[in-house]
Protein backbone atom coordinates (compact mmCIF):
# COMPACT_ATOMS: atom_id res chain seq x y z
CA UNK A 1 0.00 0.00 0.00
CA UNK A 2 1.54 2.68 -1.37
CA UNK A 3 -0.78 5.56 -0.66
CA UNK A 4 -1.81 6.24 2.79
CA UNK A 5 -5.20 3.85 3.95
CA UNK A 6 -8.68 5.68 3.85
CA UNK A 7 -10.29 5.61 7.31
CA UNK A 8 -13.47 3.96 8.04
CA UNK A 9 -16.17 4.79 10.68
CA UNK A 10 -19.38 3.02 11.72
CA UNK A 11 -22.44 6.30 10.84
CA UNK A 12 -25.78 5.70 11.63
CA UNK A 13 -26.63 5.26 8.20
CA UNK A 14 -23.61 2.58 7.72
CA UNK A 15 -20.42 2.71 7.28
CA UNK A 16 -18.27 5.33 5.80
CA UNK A 17 -14.77 5.87 4.54
CA UNK A 18 -13.03 9.11 3.88
CA UNK A 19 -9.27 9.47 1.88
CA UNK A 20 -7.24 12.23 1.48
CA UNK A 21 -4.84 12.69 -0.92
CA UNK A 22 -2.46 15.68 -2.48
CA UNK A 23 -2.22 15.89 -5.92
CA UNK A 24 0.34 17.70 -8.14
CA UNK A 25 -1.96 19.10 -10.74
CA UNK A 26 -4.57 21.61 -11.35
CA UNK A 27 -7.68 21.76 -9.43
CA UNK A 28 -9.27 22.50 -13.28
CA UNK A 29 -7.37 19.27 -14.53
CA UNK A 30 -8.56 16.51 -11.60
CA UNK A 31 -12.54 18.20 -11.87
CA UNK A 32 -12.32 17.35 -15.79
CA UNK A 33 -11.01 14.04 -14.54
CA UNK A 34 -13.27 12.97 -12.13
CA UNK A 35 -16.56 14.28 -13.95
CA UNK A 36 -16.20 13.85 -17.58
CA UNK A 37 -17.40 10.29 -18.81
CA UNK A 38 -14.47 10.09 -21.39
CA UNK A 39 -11.91 10.18 -18.82
CA UNK A 40 -13.78 8.32 -15.98
CA UNK A 41 -13.43 5.61 -18.49
CA UNK A 42 -9.87 5.48 -18.11
CA UNK A 43 -9.31 5.15 -14.77
CA UNK A 44 -12.95 4.06 -13.37
CA UNK A 45 -15.09 2.39 -15.75
CA UNK A 46 -18.10 3.35 -18.44
CA UNK A 47 -20.04 6.26 -16.89
CA UNK A 48 -23.23 7.69 -18.66
CA UNK A 49 -24.22 10.72 -17.29
CA UNK A 50 -24.73 15.06 -18.01
CA UNK A 51 -22.56 16.79 -15.92
CA UNK A 52 -25.67 18.28 -13.99
CA UNK A 53 -27.38 18.51 -11.28
CA UNK A 54 -30.14 15.56 -11.39
CA UNK A 55 -28.49 13.42 -13.62
CA UNK A 56 -29.18 9.70 -14.05
CA UNK A 57 -26.21 7.73 -13.95
CA UNK A 58 -25.35 4.34 -15.52
CA UNK A 59 -22.49 2.50 -14.43
CA UNK A 60 -21.63 -0.15 -16.16
CA UNK A 61 -19.05 -3.07 -15.06
CA UNK A 62 -16.58 -4.59 -17.70
CA UNK A 63 -17.59 -7.88 -16.46
CA UNK A 64 -18.56 -10.36 -19.37
CA UNK A 65 -22.37 -9.44 -18.56
CA UNK A 66 -21.74 -5.79 -18.97
CA UNK A 67 -23.83 -5.60 -15.49
CA UNK A 68 -25.27 -2.00 -15.31
CA UNK A 69 -25.74 -0.37 -11.96
CA UNK A 70 -27.47 2.80 -11.23
CA UNK A 71 -27.12 6.14 -9.55
CA UNK A 72 -28.14 10.15 -9.57
CA UNK A 73 -26.38 13.25 -9.61
CA UNK A 74 -26.63 15.37 -6.19
CA UNK A 75 -24.70 18.26 -6.57
CA UNK A 76 -22.13 19.79 -9.27
CA UNK A 77 -20.19 23.02 -7.91
CA UNK A 78 -17.62 23.48 -10.23
CA UNK A 79 -14.77 22.82 -9.59
CA UNK A 80 -15.15 21.94 -5.90
CA UNK A 81 -18.24 19.71 -5.23
CA UNK A 82 -19.25 16.48 -7.18
CA UNK A 83 -21.68 14.47 -5.00
CA UNK A 84 -23.48 11.32 -6.29
CA UNK A 85 -25.80 8.43 -5.57
CA UNK A 86 -24.48 4.95 -6.49
CA UNK A 87 -27.30 1.72 -5.77
CA UNK A 88 -28.39 3.55 -2.40
CA UNK A 89 -24.46 4.62 -1.44
CA UNK A 90 -23.20 8.12 -1.83
CA UNK A 91 -20.12 9.56 -2.71
CA UNK A 92 -18.86 12.78 -2.13
CA UNK A 93 -16.10 14.11 -4.04
CA UNK A 94 -13.97 17.23 -2.95
CA UNK A 95 -11.49 19.47 -4.64
CA UNK A 96 -9.19 22.40 -2.86
CA UNK A 97 -7.26 24.09 -4.72
CA UNK A 98 -3.45 24.09 -2.85
CA UNK A 99 -1.82 26.58 -5.57
CA UNK A 100 1.22 26.16 -7.53
CA UNK A 101 -1.00 23.89 -10.13
CA UNK A 102 -1.44 21.34 -7.18
CA UNK A 103 -4.98 20.27 -4.99
CA UNK A 104 -6.14 18.57 -2.57
CA UNK A 105 -9.06 15.81 -3.04
CA UNK A 106 -11.20 14.42 -0.33
CA UNK A 107 -12.90 11.67 -0.99
CA UNK A 108 -16.21 10.50 1.32
CA UNK A 109 -17.75 7.13 0.40
CA UNK A 110 -20.36 6.67 2.99
CA UNK A 111 -23.84 4.46 3.17
CA UNK A 112 -21.99 1.29 2.99
CA UNK A 113 -23.71 -2.21 4.51
CA UNK A 114 -21.71 -4.04 6.58
CA UNK A 115 -21.40 -6.02 3.50
CA UNK A 116 -19.06 -4.00 1.34
CA UNK A 117 -17.57 -2.37 3.84
CA UNK A 118 -13.92 -3.60 3.54
CA UNK A 119 -14.23 -4.17 0.05
CA UNK A 120 -15.20 -0.32 -1.17
CA UNK A 121 -12.05 0.68 1.38
CA UNK A 122 -9.84 -1.51 -0.87
CA UNK A 123 -11.83 -0.64 -4.12
CA UNK A 124 -11.40 2.94 -3.76
CA UNK A 125 -8.13 2.82 -2.71
CA UNK A 126 -6.82 1.06 -6.05
CA UNK A 127 -9.71 3.60 -7.98
CA UNK A 128 -7.41 6.58 -6.65
CA UNK A 129 -4.65 5.20 -7.43
CA UNK A 130 -5.85 4.85 -11.08
CA UNK A 131 -6.90 8.45 -11.17
CA UNK A 132 -2.81 9.60 -10.26
CA UNK A 133 -1.89 7.41 -12.74
CA UNK A 134 -4.04 8.52 -15.39
CA UNK A 135 -3.50 12.13 -14.46
CA UNK A 136 0.23 11.29 -14.88
CA UNK A 137 -0.37 9.67 -18.36
CA UNK A 138 -1.30 6.42 -17.92
CA UNK A 139 -4.23 5.85 -20.82
CA UNK A 140 -4.14 2.06 -20.00
CA UNK A 141 -8.25 1.04 -18.82
CA UNK A 142 -8.65 -1.72 -16.07
CA UNK A 143 -11.49 -4.50 -16.23
CA UNK A 144 -13.25 -2.90 -13.34
CA UNK A 145 -15.84 -5.44 -11.86
CA UNK A 146 -13.83 -8.36 -12.80
CA UNK A 147 -11.06 -8.24 -10.41
CA UNK A 148 -12.21 -9.83 -6.92
CA UNK A 149 -10.01 -12.41 -6.75
CA UNK A 150 -6.63 -10.89 -8.98
CA UNK A 151 -3.74 -11.18 -5.95
CA UNK A 152 -3.51 -7.66 -5.85
CA UNK A 153 -6.34 -6.69 -5.07
CA UNK A 154 -6.88 -9.71 -2.63
CA UNK A 155 -3.71 -8.66 -0.88
CA UNK A 156 -4.82 -4.89 -0.80
CA UNK A 157 -8.20 -6.19 0.94
CA UNK A 158 -6.27 -8.01 3.60
CA UNK A 159 -4.50 -5.17 4.68
CA UNK A 160 -7.45 -2.86 5.27
CA UNK A 161 -8.53 -5.73 6.94
CA UNK A 162 -5.88 -5.56 9.66
CA UNK A 163 -6.50 -2.31 10.54
CA UNK A 164 -10.44 -2.10 10.21
CA UNK A 165 -11.26 -6.18 11.77
CA UNK A 166 -9.59 -5.08 15.35
CA UNK A 167 -12.00 -2.36 15.47
CA UNK A 168 -14.98 -3.48 13.57
CA UNK A 169 -14.50 -7.43 14.14
CA UNK A 170 -18.47 -7.94 13.08
CA UNK A 171 -17.25 -7.15 9.81
CA UNK A 172 -14.95 -10.47 9.64
CA UNK A 173 -18.03 -12.55 8.59
CA UNK A 174 -18.27 -11.09 5.36
CA UNK A 175 -15.15 -11.45 4.14
CA UNK A 176 -13.74 -15.04 3.27
CA UNK A 177 -9.63 -16.50 2.97
CA UNK A 178 -9.12 -16.50 -0.12
CA UNK A 179 -6.05 -18.29 -1.77
CA UNK A 180 -4.71 -19.20 -5.35
CA UNK A 181 -1.46 -20.97 -5.96
CA UNK A 182 -0.12 -23.07 -8.74
CA UNK A 183 1.92 -26.64 -7.59
CA UNK A 184 4.92 -28.25 -9.96
CA UNK A 185 3.04 -31.28 -9.58
CA UNK A 186 0.05 -33.38 -11.41
CA UNK A 187 -3.32 -32.95 -9.88
CA UNK A 188 -3.49 -36.64 -8.93
CA UNK A 189 -0.81 -36.01 -6.26
CA UNK A 190 -2.83 -32.44 -5.50
CA UNK A 191 -6.00 -33.80 -5.05
CA UNK A 192 -4.50 -37.13 -3.11
CA UNK A 193 -3.08 -34.66 -0.53
CA UNK A 194 -6.47 -33.35 -0.19
CA UNK A 195 -8.62 -36.17 0.13
CA UNK A 196 -6.65 -39.56 1.39
CA UNK A 197 -6.38 -39.47 5.40
CA UNK A 198 -3.52 -41.27 4.95
CA UNK A 199 -1.39 -38.23 3.17
CA UNK A 200 -4.03 -35.62 5.30
CA UNK A 201 -2.61 -36.54 8.53
CA UNK A 202 0.96 -35.37 6.96
CA UNK A 203 0.68 -31.92 6.22
CA UNK A 204 -2.74 -31.41 7.91
CA UNK A 205 -4.78 -32.64 10.32
CA UNK A 206 -5.37 -36.12 11.23
CA UNK A 207 -8.71 -37.01 11.01
CA UNK A 208 -8.44 -40.89 12.42
CA UNK A 209 -11.16 -43.25 10.79
CA UNK A 210 -13.61 -40.84 10.71
CA UNK A 211 -13.11 -39.00 7.87
CA UNK A 212 -14.66 -40.65 4.53
CA UNK A 213 -14.95 -39.19 1.11
CA UNK A 214 -18.74 -39.20 1.01
CA UNK A 215 -21.36 -36.07 0.49
CA UNK A 216 -23.41 -36.24 4.30
CA UNK A 217 -20.58 -37.43 6.13
CA UNK A 218 -19.65 -36.14 9.20
CA UNK A 219 -16.37 -36.08 10.64
CA UNK A 220 -14.25 -34.49 13.81
CA UNK A 221 -10.45 -33.51 14.58
CA UNK A 222 -9.05 -31.99 17.38
CA UNK A 223 -5.92 -29.17 16.19
CA UNK A 224 -4.55 -26.43 17.97
CA UNK A 225 -0.72 -24.98 18.73
CA UNK A 226 1.72 -27.53 20.31
CA UNK A 227 1.71 -25.74 23.57
CA UNK A 228 -2.11 -24.38 23.62
CA UNK A 229 -5.61 -24.94 23.62
CA UNK A 230 -6.53 -28.43 21.53
CA UNK A 231 -10.18 -27.25 19.57
CA UNK A 232 -12.49 -29.56 18.50
CA UNK A 233 -12.85 -29.00 15.02
CA UNK A 234 -16.37 -30.88 13.36
CA UNK A 235 -17.30 -30.79 9.54
CA UNK A 236 -19.48 -32.39 7.05
CA UNK A 237 -19.01 -32.87 3.45
CA UNK A 238 -21.17 -31.09 1.46
CA UNK A 239 -19.77 -31.54 -2.25
CA UNK A 240 -17.46 -33.82 -4.60
CA UNK A 241 -16.24 -33.55 -7.26
CA UNK A 242 -13.56 -35.80 -8.78
CA UNK A 243 -10.35 -34.16 -8.94
CA UNK A 244 -11.88 -30.58 -8.95
CA UNK A 245 -13.93 -29.59 -5.77
CA UNK A 246 -13.98 -30.73 -2.09
CA UNK A 247 -16.35 -28.68 0.17
CA UNK A 248 -17.43 -29.19 3.74
CA UNK A 249 -18.33 -26.89 6.90
CA UNK A 250 -16.04 -25.80 9.64
CA UNK A 251 -17.51 -25.39 13.12
CA UNK A 252 -16.17 -26.03 16.98
CA UNK A 253 -18.89 -27.89 18.93
CA UNK A 254 -19.87 -25.51 21.91
CA UNK A 255 -18.99 -22.33 19.92
CA UNK A 256 -21.04 -20.62 17.82
CA UNK A 257 -20.05 -20.06 14.20
CA UNK A 258 -19.65 -21.79 11.00
CA UNK A 259 -17.78 -21.91 8.18
CA UNK A 260 -17.74 -23.21 4.69
CA UNK A 261 -14.34 -24.64 3.12
CA UNK A 262 -14.06 -25.04 -0.33
CA UNK A 263 -10.82 -26.50 -2.48
CA UNK A 264 -10.74 -26.07 -6.00
CA UNK A 265 -7.99 -27.75 -8.01
CA UNK A 266 -8.22 -27.21 -11.40
CA UNK A 267 -5.07 -28.74 -13.81
CA UNK A 268 -2.73 -26.47 -15.98
CA UNK A 269 -0.37 -29.00 -17.78
CA UNK A 270 0.57 -32.74 -16.82
CA UNK A 271 2.99 -31.48 -14.01
CA UNK A 272 1.11 -28.48 -12.75
CA UNK A 273 -2.10 -27.71 -11.24
CA UNK A 274 -3.70 -24.53 -9.70
CA UNK A 275 -5.29 -24.62 -6.43
CA UNK A 276 -7.65 -22.03 -5.23
CA UNK A 277 -8.54 -22.31 -1.19
CA UNK A 278 -12.17 -20.15 -0.22
CA UNK A 279 -12.63 -20.22 3.61
CA UNK A 280 -16.14 -18.65 4.09
CA UNK A 281 -17.89 -17.16 7.10
CA UNK A 282 -21.01 -18.51 6.73
CA UNK A 283 -21.91 -17.41 11.04
CA UNK A 284 -19.53 -15.05 12.45
CA UNK A 285 -17.85 -17.54 15.15
CA UNK A 286 -17.19 -15.96 19.00
CA UNK A 287 -15.60 -12.87 18.68
CA UNK A 288 -14.62 -13.35 22.66
CA UNK A 289 -12.38 -15.88 21.36
CA UNK A 290 -9.19 -14.79 20.34
CA UNK A 291 -8.52 -18.03 18.31
CA UNK A 292 -11.47 -17.54 16.55
CA UNK A 293 -10.42 -14.24 14.26
CA UNK A 294 -10.49 -14.36 11.12
CA UNK A 295 -6.43 -13.07 11.19
CA UNK A 296 -5.87 -16.56 12.55
CA UNK A 297 -7.51 -18.52 9.98
CA UNK A 298 -5.76 -15.94 7.60
CA UNK A 299 -2.43 -16.47 8.79
CA UNK A 300 -3.23 -20.38 9.37
CA UNK A 301 -4.57 -21.07 5.79
CA UNK A 302 -1.23 -18.84 4.43
CA UNK A 303 0.80 -21.30 5.85
CA UNK A 304 -0.92 -24.11 4.78
CA UNK A 305 -1.25 -23.56 1.04
CA UNK A 306 2.12 -21.42 0.46
CA UNK A 307 4.40 -23.81 3.34
CA UNK A 308 2.34 -26.96 4.38
CA UNK A 309 1.40 -28.31 1.33
CA UNK A 310 3.66 -27.57 -0.99
CA UNK A 311 6.37 -28.93 1.08
CA UNK A 312 4.45 -32.30 1.25
CA UNK A 313 3.83 -32.05 -2.19
CA UNK A 314 7.74 -31.62 -2.91
CA UNK A 315 8.68 -34.25 -1.31
CA UNK A 316 6.26 -37.22 -2.74
CA UNK A 317 6.89 -35.89 -6.36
Amino acid sequence: MNRPPGKLTKEQDGYKVVFERILNHSIERVWDAITNPEKLKIWFTDFEMKPERGSPIRIIFRDAAKTVTTGEILEMIPPHKFVWTWEGELAKWELFDQGNDTCRLVLSYSKLSDQYAVGAASGFHTILDRLELMLGGEKRSYPFGTEENDPVQLELKEAYGKIIYDIYPELEAFHPVVLERAYQVPIKKVWAALTVKELLKQWYFDFSDQFKLEVGHVFEWKAGPPDGTQWLHRGKILEIINEKKLVHTWEYPGYSGQAKLTWEVSKISENETHLKLLFEFIEPFDFKEDALRRKNFAEGWRHIVNKSLPEFLQKRN
